[in-house]
């Protein structure tokens, strides 16, 4: 029987939730891994660490990249995973049960504890990792009860909990119980105490929630998360929905309450979503020393609250089961003024159908102070424009037909011989880099192990599988030439594209976001000659290689450089006083 002397490559995966672990600090991880790795005849090909990352989820850089990696075409660079224990994989026991038994056992990877010593596909091994993932399992919901106690403590004594509202700061507990873990007493901050009683004082007297933020902004006046939001859709500024939160709140009467939500995740994903508890659960303390809003004040803005219609739930916002409607370019249109987002801003029904017009959220969330640009303009027209032009320059001008002849180009580069002449270039280099992994190994037979040498096989392995991972994804001419699609081939696609986007769907939708960049929208001319123009650019290129399978598409840094492939294509597209366009 013929066999084969494969070396036995692995990563290592380290991860803690916080800093303060010293005993189980990643470096000790990663230490106890390369110790197991070596007693084994393991080659380390990849380490990935995740520090201060709870493992209640998967959603850390470093887990990623390790699945990306095991699960990337080509196949895996390594056979195995090892962890110090299965805790640091994940506390979830069925994310931890997924990850080891589904993703990764589909590839060939199997998961040590060097711990224990137990491989994920060793006999009993279910039953082994099942219960130790269950135990882990139970230590998180152990951990987040005594944390959830914690806090329930501290709410009840006066301490703050955690968070941040405009209006408040926190100090330091003097002659904390505890020096190491001392605890925060909320203060009235003096300075944002005064913008509070204005927006309260401004609503009272009939101003609407725009104009308040307006009136904001235009006196410069710090929001609570300019310089700390990290979204880039957010911006800097008030905006009317934190008015709206403010106004409600009734921690400025003195009314501190806690527990009122319970944050729960929702699948595999990293942030949470809040449930409201019941309220026999809810605490509440009353602290007038940090009242800001008096309580003749207070009456009067929620009386003028009361007197809105609400619906029939009692809260405002969208009627119940109405649900979000898709629209092709929401979420892609964007403000050339601010480089803020375009949405829905005002709407009217007629003769049945609801007409919504694309407005700046900045301009018309916190006031020209932030963006000067009012123009609105027709959702339905300037969905109409784009696709128009979409459908133009795809379908009609011939895309196909010269996309076709983009590949057939292409192709006859490839012909001339540079993708062969690489792949031969590689395969004399991996050649090389073979041999210098026996003469390093044949050295560390003769003069026994010896931390340099050892240190040395790891790179020249490392080398040499980047080598072969490179060579698997190169071409033959042979491959190319059977792949071009025909013209007719490329011609469906694209009727079945624009068809897609026709309809209005969700899949729509995805696909645009894939493939379309963002519709900047530029307001242009003056008076009732003003109106929008638009620029986006469609990724045809890349988007039909994928479609249709051609071989250069599985390397995602290829861009046709051809000025005259389908990418550059642009055009006129005409509109009346709200909507113009260039695609």
């Amino acid at each position: 029987m013929k066999t084969t002397n494969q070396p036995r490559r692995a990563a290592i995966y380290a991860r803690v939730s916080t800093d303060k672990q010293d005993e189980r600090s990643v470096d000790d991880q990663e230490r106890k891994c390369r110790d197991y790795a070596k007693a084994h005849g393991y080659s380390i090909e990849v380490v990935e660490r995740d520090a201060g990352v709870s493992g209640a989820h998967l959603k850390r850089d470093g887990i990623q990249a390790l699945i990306s990696l095991a699960m990337r075409r080509g196949g895996s660079p390594f056979d195995a995973l090892l962890v110090d224990d299965l805790s640091r994989l994940s506390r979830d026991l069925g994310q931890a049960w997924r990850l080891i038994f589904e993703d990764l056992v589909a590839v060939g990877v199997r998961v040590i504890d060097c711990s224990t010593g137990m491989a994920s596909d060793a006999a009993g091994a279910r039953l082994t990792f099942g219960a130790m993932a269950l135990v882990n399992d139970t230590f998180l919901q152990l951990v987040k009860a005594e944390t959830h106690r914690g806090l329930e403590g501290r709410a009840i004594a006066g301490f703050w909990t955690g968070g941040r509202v405009f209006g408040y700061s926190t100090v330091t507990e003097s002659n904390p119980p505890d020096p190491e873990h001392p605890r925060k007493v909320p203060v009235i901050n003096d300075r944002e105490a005064v913008v509070v009683r204005k927006i309260f004082g401004w609503y009272r007297d009939g101003y609407g929630l725009k104009q308040i933020a307006a009136k904001l902004n235009e006196e410069g006046l710090q929001a609570p998360y300019d310089r700390r939001s990290k979204l880039k859709t957010i911006g800097h500024g008030w905006p009317h929905s934190t008015i709206r939160a403010m106004l409600r709140n009734e921690r400025y009467i003195g009314i501190f309450t806690w527990n009122r939500r319970q944050f729960m995740r929702v699948g595999n994903r990293k942030n949470r979503r809040p449930r409201f508890r019941p309220e026999s659960e809810v605490t509440r303390t009353v602290r007038e020393e940090l009242r800001i809003i008096d309580q003749h004040l207070w009456d009067a803005v929620h009386a003028r609250i009361a007197r809105r219609k609400p619906h029939d739930n009692g809260r405002s916002g969208r009627p119940p089961g109405t649900g979000k409607r898709v629209y092709l370019l929401g979420g892609l249109a964007r403000c050339s003024t601010c480089d803020g987002g375009m949405s829905v801003v005002g709407a009217q029904m007629k003769d049945g159908v609801r007409y919504v017009q694309f407005g700046c959220s900045r301009h018309a969330s916190r006031g020209a102070s932030i963006c000067a640009n009012g123009l609105t303009i027709s959702e339905k027209r300037l969905t109409e424009a784009v696709l128009g032009a979409l459908k133009a320059k795809l379908v009609k001008s011939g895309a196909a037909t010269r996309f076709h002849e983009f590949l057939l180009k292409q192709l006859a580069l490839a012909q001339k011989g540079p993708a062969d002449d690489d792949g031969r270039a590689l395969d004399r280099e991996i050649s090389v880099a073979e041999q210098q992994v026996k003469n390093v190994t044949k050295a560390i037979a003769q003069l026994g192990l010896d931390d340099d040498l050892t240190k040395q096989l790891d790179e020249e392995r490392r080398r040499l599988q980047l080598l072969r991972d490179r060579r698997a994804t190169t071409v033959t001419r042979e491959d190319r030439s059977k792949v071009v699609p025909h013209p007719t081939v490329i011609d469906k696609y694209l009727k079945r594209f624009i068809a897609v986007l026709g309809t209005a769907s969700v899949e729509g939708r995805q696909l645009l976001e894939r493939h379309l960049d963002d519709v900047v929208l530029t307001p242009v001319g003056e008076g009732k000659e003003r109106h929008y123009h638009a620029t986006t650019a469609f990724k045809i290129s890349v988007c039909l290689m994928r479609q249709t399978g051609w071989p250069m598409a599985r390397n995602d840094n290829v861009e046709p450089q051809n000025a005259s492939t389908p990418d550059s294509c642009e055009a006129e597209v005409e509109g009346k006083a709200c909507c113009g366009g260039r695609i």
